[in-house]
């Protein structure tokens, strides 16, 4: 006998501001302490009690240090849950929110839970730059495929090269996803997510070189630069030497957490809960490693294949920004509308916390569907390795 599903509805959405890497007001921010706000601010906004979810699952895509020691159980204890709610830390680099996302989702439809708490966090300020690499490197595998240990911004010029997208059409993207986030601030969009975090960041004086800690208060996106110009991304040079990648055409480093409370839609009806929306699936993809970043066009056309999707049918379409390449190929590959494409800009102007950036996606895109009184969406957002997560919401 086969197992009945349940909807999985969304009841609440959070996220901190996105900061900048080692510059910003997260800068000296525990991961623990950063999930844990997110925690406590997703529980409050879905009117549920703490004690009543039955897992906390968060991405993250460098688990170690201060991300590390299963980030997500120890982020439901400081957020005083409790010590019967569990957590569990998953890694699939920047798919790692969607995936937190798909594994919770799943437990609820099949049954086995009716109340989850999906999430992701990244601090790149205290993680990325003290990695250990002990062991990192495997040479019988990295001989065959190299590229499996290549930075991203290899795979974004490999990418671009390969598949004829110039530096000029990269940079003129930009300038338009620029534009299209300071709409959506000025609109109030982004306040509607952020829950303000009072912590404390590392100042250092330019002149002196003297640190000294400074309260602050993170209330917005730190990353947006409204005044992007074609002639100023011109100016800015390649990563490597020949390459067009550019520190103003690839998303940002950024710290930041988002949570969504997950429910069995009928519970949440009982409840007379809003729903923002319902999860309705995850499928993925894979590439080679080099092409890390075509991997969305598969993966999306999995989801829409196994969901009997049609491209009429979606309202929205997100597409990953983790560079201006990757959204240019994928949209050129999967014909997606400009006009309900990436309609709020994406991670290039406000950032992308590795694990947190899928939880932002489908949390935003959740809510700019119920602004437009529009139904369905699609999300897709390549990962390294050569992998992509493409996840379906409904309204």
């Amino acid at each position: 006998m086969g197992i009945r599903t349940k909807d999985v509805a969304v009841v609440s959405y959070c996220r901190t501001g996105i900061a900048k890497a080692t510059r910003g007001a997260l800068n000296q921010t525990h991961g623990i302490a950063m999930a844990a706000h997110v925690l406590k601010e997703a529980a409050k906004r879905a009117s549920i009690e703490a004690g009543e979810v039955e897992d906390v699952i968060l991405g993250c895509g460098l688990p170690e240090g201060a991300t590390g020691h299963n980030v997500a159980r120890n982020a439901a204890l400081f957020a005083g849950f409790g010590a019967g709610v569990p957590g569990v830390t998953i890694n699939r680099y920047c798919g790692s929110g969607l995936s937190a996302a798909s594994f919770a989702a799943n437990k609820i439809a099949i049954g086995e839970s009716k109340i989850m708490i999906a999430g992701g966090v990244e601090s790149i300020s205290l993680v990325q730059f003290n990695l250990n690499f002990n062991g990192f490197f495997y040479e019988p595998l990295q001989t065959k495929m190299p590229a499996v240990w290549w930075t991203m911004n290899q795979t974004a010029d490999f990418v671009a090269k390969k598949y004829g997208i110039s530096r000029e059409a990269l940079d003129e993207y930009v300038v338009g996803s620029q534009a299209r986030v300071e709409a959506a601030r000025k609109a109030g969009k982004f306040a509607q997510e952020i829950t303000p975090f009072a912590t404390q960041m590392k100042v250092t004086d330019k002149a002196t070189n003297e640190s000294r800690m400074v309260d602050v208060t993170l209330d917005r996106d730190e990353g947006p630069r409204p005044d992007t110009t074609l002639e100023g991304l011109a100016k800015l040079k390649p990563v490597y030497e020949g390459g067009t990648t550019t520190a103003g055409n690839a998303s940002q480093l950024s710290d930041g957490a988002a949570a969504v409370v997950m429910m069995d839609a009928d519970l949440a009806s009982q409840r007379g809960l809003p729903m923002l929306g319902l999860f309705r699936g995850m499928q993925l993809g894979a590439v080679a490693p080099e092409e890390m970043s075509i991997a969305i066009t598969p993966a999306i056309r999995r989801l829409m294949a196994h969901h009997a999707l049609s491209d009429a049918d979606i309202d929205l379409w997100e597409l990953h920004e983790a560079y201006a390449v990757t959204t240019l190929y994928n949209q050129r590959e999967l014909e997606t509308p400009w006009e309900r494409t990436n309609v709020n800009g994406g991670a290039i102007a406000l950032g992308h916390p590795y694990g947190m950036s899928g939880i932002r996606y489908l949390g935003s895109t959740l809510l700019e569907l119920g602004r437009r009184n529009a139904h369905k969406a699609v999300v897709g957002v390549c990962t390294a390795g050569g992998m992509a997560t493409a996840a379906y919401l409904e309204r």
